[in-house]
């Protein structure tokens, strides 16, 4: 019994004692003219200092403890590669070579070096020649200065640029489900550009990235993007209108008729813009039953009723009045805006994003004019 009763309690403190934070040394080679090397935790706090080290004879070395923020971006003050910086893993012995700007030693390290040469050879030419198309407008005041036709070769170029870039991050995270290291490249374009769907995948096949504390904004917002797939069932909440009288979603969507719900902001250039869009829809089909229901991302009342009047959006508006921290941002992961979903009659969703001309295709297919 003393000796079970022993194990019991040996058991206990291993399982209240700390994980062991990850140990790291980083040695590298810096450009000849370099006095300093910077380690940038991609976790630390925006304005927040790097941490620096003296470059002797071309060498530096830092060391530390991770403690569960594992990826960094390191660089020096070199003049003559003032653009020389590597991503890192931080755990393990990593070796860095900021001439060549490269970074191995670690299986994880290895990896990111050998995706971001392949990101940036696919990319940075094309980069270059966008930069080079922009050069001769750089000091135009507005989109008025800019040929019609170059801003059009601008936004298709970049469009292309976009996708091959998020099919590049579509086969680094499906080609790697056992390594931390897509986190580097992943975390941004995930919360924000790339297929929902995809990512939600990642999440439910335990992707070791997907696990990294540096996806930790991704995971939150996941539940909401299970809510904006398509078949999805309205994901209730409620908000105040313009008077404000509280309201559920749900008195609105499932009723019969299809739904848009709109999410936008009188703040948001782009959904200021979309908003002429939104309202030939409603005008169109609105005596069919259609509806429009605004979830507005404003913090001022004024700014948002204001916004509605001289619109002349003559549909159902909900706000809580919180910005991006209203509640139907949190419900449906919305993390850019201007978004929409349709809604069936039965409350379903039938499509989300539709927008310009998308939007009105939807609606001509469903009303059948």
């Amino acid at each position: 019994m003393k000796k079970t009763l022993s194990f019991l309690f040996v058991a206990a403190m291993l399982a209240s004692t700390p994980a062991m934070a990850q140990t790291y040394t980083i040695k590298g080679t810096a450009p000849k003219d370099a006095t300093f090397a910077y380690l940038k935790n991609l976790e630390s706090e925006r304005d927040a200092a790097p941490d620096s080290v003296a470059v002797s004879d071309g060498k530096f070395e830092f060391a530390g403890e991770a403690d569960g923020k594992l990826f960094a971006r390191l660089s020096t003050n070199s003049k003559e590669k003032a653009d020389a910086a590597v991503g890192v893993v931080l755990e393990g012995d990593v070796q860095a070579d900021l001439t060549t700007e490269t970074v191995g030693g670690t299986p994880e390290n290895d990896g990111l070096n050998t995706w971001t040469k392949r990101i940036d050879l696919a990319l940075k030419d094309r980069y270059a020649a966008l930069e080079k198309m922009v050069e001769p407008y750089k000091d135009a005041k507005s989109a008025d200065e800019i040929p019609e036709d170059v801003l059009e070769k601008v936004a298709t170029e970049y469009q292309s640029i976009r996708d091959v870039r998020q099919n590049l991050l579509i086969m680094l995270g499906d080609g790697n489900l056992t390594s931390r290291f897509p986190a580097y490249h992943l975390y941004q374009d995930a919360y924000v550009n790339l297929d929902r769907a995809k990512v939600i995948g990642w999440k439910e096949k335990d992707a070791a990235f997907m696990q990294t504390s540096l996806m930790e904004r991704t995971n939150k917002a996941i539940e909401g993007w299970k809510n904006t797939m398509e078949g999805a069932p309205v994901a209730d909440l409620e908000e105040a209108d313009t008077a404000g009288v509280m309201h559920k979603l749900s008195e609105y969507v499932g009723k019969g008729n299809y739904v848009l719900v709109d999410f936008w902001a009188s703040w948001c250039g782009p959904c200021m813009a979309e908003l002429p869009n939104v309202k030939a829809a409603y005008d169109k089909y609105h005596a069919k039953g259609f509806e429009v229901v605004g979830l507005s991302f404003d913090n001022n009342k004024k700014a948002w009723t204001g916004a509605i009047e001289r619109m002349q959006m003559n549909w159902i508006h909900l706000s809580d009045l919180k910005g991006w921290s209203t509640v139907a941002s949190s419900t449906y992961g919305v993390n850019s805006i201007p978004y929409t979903l349709l809604y069936d009659g039965d409350g379903k969703v039938v499509a989300a994003k539709l927008r310009g001309e998308e939007l009105q295709a939807k609606l001509k297919e469903i009303y059948g004019f």
